[in-house]
């Protein structure tokens, strides 16, 4: 049975953390049993019943915060998790053989007690580590939304101060000193708008590494951890069985009653009984998203004209010094993570851990790959910064040329007296394409549709750990893709100028999939063009869609497809509609429609294809897709 408390219970820390707390304190009661009983043995068996009794009433008020922690979504009423059943079977055998136990008071402290406590400590420690990570990820999250917030204090403040500028300049509209000063406040204002933007798009891909990966995986341990705890515990309830039968063979078959007691307690049921407990309709929490100004009407776009550009360049030259080392680091950082693991789980990760074979000593492991965890998702963290940046900028920029070069300048300082200058240099950030210029400014949801839940495949830690799930919580969604990739089939020699050439087995990086037209839109080499889609195996992050079979001839097909043929255009119906006349057709929301007609004459009808029937419907019924 493969479970997982990160999977099935979104952002759930505080809950299963005090869960995790609450059995661990709960050592503290089975360390002072045996020591109790140990002292009780020494004066005789009626003080053994008065200890069973005091624990079965223990035991009774901290059933359920045991079972299924302090807050359960769905009381567990009469039913107690699979450990304190083991517990309860514990303490009736103990009771019941109380009048026949002699004096074992010596190996019951060193061998039973000292080592619950040992187990304890360790298990204490381990905690306190999780919960570290834990503060560093909830206080890495608050310094992003406070970057938000200073990001978008700062933008009202640049509105406010153009506004006032463009205020004055009405009034001296002849006066070029206001004429200078408001392009120059409305280009610090387009400035703060870049980084209050970009700050938008790293609060979000971070939300959701956050969400779907760093919490997820903090929670993996917590489990690992009170399995561990489960398992360690297993067996010293076990030794204390053995040193009773050899002390005493007349409670030996009492004894053997409480070893298949433990025998059946695996680790992960106490698991699956907080998780079917705790299961609740989450929902992800909204994204960030751009917020303008009351006093400056915007829209959530960046500004991608100079000299607001030459600011994207450098802050994409910087990021682009940074991505390499940082992903270097976090393969290099993932892959000693997955070697630890491999010590932990010899048996791999779907048979988990071998509680069998675990020890007093468990927790060295698993506090190294916490160390490893904890190094991974600081670097990752700044990896998935500079990723974002590099990504939002490059697609918004379009095909302008997004070299940097800086070059010295003085800057006088506000008092006069003061000069500074940059180094000179040149970044070579380059995106060469061919064709004409975009628009200067391009929608956010261009690039946030493809990356929803952005967690890269290379640096994702969740792959493999999503089967076999006990719930699935309502909200949130999957795990999104990144860029596609594209694999030549054959060679192909460029035939014209939006073209590009490429050669057998070369890895191209696809911009835009094959609209119907027969060719796709790829980068090569620096150098962006079409080419025949039949040529190429699209690759979709890890898992290949391959356009061919396993056979693939040597040569490509003779012909490519036919140059300026019609692109086929499609609308989606965002809601239902029943034709009124014969030339019109039926239909409903989530249809896509081939256009055949767009409204151009403003009489407000489309004319479109759907499953061969022909007819109009009303245009503000669809959408352009």
């Amino acid at each position: 049975m493969s479970l997982s408390i990160g999977n099935e219970l979104k952002d759930s820390f505080k809950p299963t953390a005090n869960w995790i707390n609450n059995n661990i304190n709960w050592l503290s009661d089975i360390e002072e049993f045996y020591r109790e009983r140990a002292t009780i043995e020494l004066e005789y068996a009626n003080k053994l019943k008065l200890l069973t009794k005091k624990h079965f009433d223990k035991k009774a008020k901290i059933s359920s915060v045991v079972s299924v922690g302090d807050e359960p979504k769905i009381t567990p009423g009469s039913l107690e998790c699979a450990s304190l059943v083991l517990w309860t079977d514990v303490l009736t055998q103990t009771e019941n053989i109380a009048k026949e136990k002699i004096q074992l008071s010596t190996e019951l402290n060193s061998k039973v007690s000292d080592n619950v406590n040992s187990l304890k400590q360790k298990s204490a420690r381990i905690h306190r580590k999780i919960e570290m990570i834990h503060e560093f990820l909830e206080h890495d999250k608050k310094k992003l939304e406070d970057e938000i917030n200073k990001s978008k204090k700062h933008y009202d403040g640049l509105c406010q101060q153009t506004e006032s500028v463009r205020s004055k300049t009405e009034k001296s509209p002849s006066s070029d000193k206001y004429s200078k000063r408001l392009a120059e406040k409305e280009v610090d204002m387009n400035v703060g708008k870049n980084e209050y933007l970009i700050n938008l798009n790293i609060a979000n891909r971070l939300k959701d590494k956050y969400y779907y990966q760093d919490i997820p995986e903090v929670l993996d341990y917590f489990q690992e951890l009170n399995e561990s705890r489960v398992a360690i515990l297993n067996k010293l309830l076990k030794n204390a069985s053995i040193i009773e039968r050899n002390s005493n063979d007349r409670v030996k078959e009492k004894l053997h009653t409480i070893d298949g007691t433990i025998d059946q307690n695996d680790p992960k049921l106490d698991t699956a009984m907080f998780i079917k407990h705790n299961v609740s309709n989450w929902k992800e929490p909204q994204d960030f998203y751009f917020i303008p100004c009351e006093i400056w009407h915007d829209d959530e776009s960046l500004v991608v004209k100079e000299p607001e550009l030459t600011h994207l360049k450098r802050m994409l030259a910087q990021a682009s010094s940074q991505i390499s080392r940082l992903e270097d680091a976090c393969l290099n950082t993932k892959q000693q993570l997955e070697e630890s693991t491999v010590e932990r789980k010899p048996n791999g990760a779907e048979a988990g851990v071998d509680y069998s074979a675990l020890t007093l000593k468990f927790d060295a492991s698993l506090y190294k790959s916490l160390q490893i965890l904890e190094q991974f998702m600081k670097d990752d963290s700044s990896r998935v910064q500079c990723e974002v940046k590099i990504e939002v900028i490059q697609n918004y920029a379009g095909d302008r040329d997004l070299t940097y070069h800086e070059v010295k300048e003085k800057k006088k300082s506000r008092f006069g007296f003061l000069g500074g200058s940059k180094s000179s240099g040149t970044h070579a950030v380059t995106a060469d394409h061919n064709g004409d210029s975009g628009s200067e400014a391009q929608s956010i949801h261009t690039v946030k549709s493809s990356h929803s839940h952005g967690v890269s495949g290379i640096f994702n830690l969740r792959k493999g750990k999503t089967d076999g799930s006990l719930a699935t919580s309502s909200g949130g969604g999957g795990a999104g893709g990144g860029l596609a990739t594209g694999k030549a089939l054959y060679d192909y020699d460029a035939q014209g100028d939006d073209e590009v050439s490429m050669q057998l087995g070369d890895m191209l990086v696809v911009l835009e999939l094959d609209d119907g037209s027969g060719w796709t839109s790829v980068q090569s080499n620096g150098a962006q063009g079409l080419v025949p889609t039949s040529y190429l195996e699209i690759q979709h992050d890890s898992a290949d869609v391959s356009r061919t079979s396993s056979s693939k001839p040597k040569r490509g097909p003779s012909v490519a497809p036919k140059r300026g043929a019609r692109r086929v255009q499609y609308v989606e119906a965002l809601y239902d509609y029943d034709a009124d006349g014969e030339d019109e057709i039926s239909i409903r929301a989530g249809d896509k429609i081939i256009l055949l007609q767009d409204d151009t004459d403003g009489s407000g009808w489309t004319e479109g294809d759907l499953n061969g029937k022909k007819g109009m419907f009303p245009t503000s019924y669809v959408t352009k897709v």
